[in-house]
């Protein structure tokens, strides 16, 4: 099956993930640190019952370090996260994220070696044009003025490139399951460190309200980390199988995916979520999409 398939179900699967963890934070957990650190604590749990189930590989000192720094920097880039959509609007931010594929093609360019083709860059600015202009809802001079959440992106966004490119260095000697497992290990090492964070912040009611979580929302919260875990598999596969900057910019998707969630959504739930539907913001989205397609097309020509 082809690498395409699979970069871009695990956007798919990012997108329903996203929904649930704004259903959450909206309604059922108030402090978001909570799903963060019991994300990574799950994700250990996958990496340990991989390596039962398929043994324990034998992976240098240098690439093991490089694994479970992988998994580490992948949990805390939710730190910087949170403090700019915390200083800024989301819908101001969320188009910032869109540097991760340009962070990890210049990576995977000095560190990797990777060189696209002309047809593949192409494909490449169309999906990652399409991705930003299905991010913004409004257009204004201040999306790329240099303010505080800028910085916060720009280094929440090199935090999540950087395990990509790692992965990729070293699964392409170690093989995918076994590079998975011990990235998926750090991120546990990872929730262990966003946990001190949250005990040394003296973060208020967070133990007291792990405790006073029902059963109905700790399911809600199982089920997604299930989901998350699954979206990340397809993603470390893609990365296995291809390039890592072609991949990465096939995270242009999840906005697609996103809106079109979101549309459906709106029309049976509400309440839930309320997508935008003016003709003028669908007119821009559908723009986007062609871009995307067109992306797509020309890297797969």
């Amino acid at each position: 099956m082809s690498w395409i398939f699979f970069a871009i179900a695990a956007p798919a699967l990012y997108a329903a993930s996203n929904f649930v963890d704004k259903f959450l934070i909206e309604k059922r957990v108030r402090d978001p640190m909570i799903l963060a650190v019991l994300g990574g604590f799950s994700t250990c749990l996958t990496g340990l019952g991989i390596l039962v189930f398929r043994g324990f590989p034998g992976v240098p000192s240098n690439q093991l370090f490089y694994l479970l720094l992988a998994g580490v920097l992948f949990e805390v880039a939710i730190v910087p996260w949170y403090k700019a959509i915390s200083v800024e609007d989301v819908s101001r931010v969320a188009p910032l994220g869109q540097a991760i594929p340009v962070i990890v093609l210049i990576l995977s360019y000095l560190f990797l070696g990777e060189r696209l083709a002309e047809k593949q860059l192409l494909g490449f600015l169309f999906i990652l044009a399409g991705g930003f202009l299905l991010s913004v809802k409004t257009f204004g001079k201040g999306i790329f003025k240099a303010r505080k959440a800028l910085w916060y992106m720009l280094a929440a966004s090199s935090l999540f490139a950087i395990p990509l490119v790692l992965f990729k260095f070293v699964s392409l000697e170690q093989g995918f399951w076994g590079s998975l497992a011990y990235e998926f290990i750090g991120g546990g090492i990872g929730a262990l460190v966003l946990f001190l964070y949250v005990v040394f912040s003296r973060r208020p009611n967070f133990r007291e309200e792990i405790v006073q979580t029902r059963f109905g929302t700790w399911a809600i919260i199982g089920s997604n980390e299930a989901l998350y875990i699954f979206s990340r598999v397809l993603n470390f596969y893609a990365i296995a199988l291809a390039s890592v900057s072609l991949v990465t910019v096939f995270g242009g998707f999840q906005p697609f995916f996103m809106l079109g969630f979101g549309l459906i959504l709106s029309r049976w739930f509400p309440n839930v979520v309320k997508e935008d539907v003016e003709k003028k913001t669908l007119a821009l989205k559908l723009a986007a999409i062609v871009l995307i397609f067109a992306g797509v097309w020309f890297i797969n020509k």
